[in-house]
């Protein structure tokens, strides 16, 4: 399953370069890398990206929030196809890495879906 994240056509994307100080492992292009492993035995690897994100908040207006680094998934291994992340999934669960907590602050850490 191909990704739909364009990053050539973000002005704020960056993929981190094995310099900088985060701990991820690096690839074979000395880039930042993630990997993931599921109970199921899924897989799913990527590179470890900065980008800014936008969300429209109803009536409210947008909220642009800082930028942050984020796992972008180029490769994924499921033992059931019909378990495969589809392009643009957002993972929502609840910890320290996930985008809810990155966004919590800005909005007052309430979240709905």
């Amino acid at each position: 399953m191909k990704s739909t994240l364009k990053p050539l056509q973000s002005s704020t994307y960056h993929n981190l370069r094995c310099t900088t100080g985060f701990w991820s492992a690096c690839d074979d292009n000395q880039l930042r890398s993630v990997k993931s492993s599921y109970g199921d035995g899924s897989v799913v690897e990527g590179s470890l990206a900065l980008e800014r994100f936008w969300f429209e908040v109803g009536t409210d207006g947008t909220i642009k929030l800082p930028t942050i680094a984020f796992g972008c998934v180029h490769k994924e291994n499921s033992v059931d196809s019909e378990n495969l992340v589809h392009p643009s999934l957002v993972g929502l669960r609840p910890g320290s890495l996930s985008l809810v907590s990155h966004i919590g602050f800005f909005i007052n850490h309430k979240f709905a879906y």
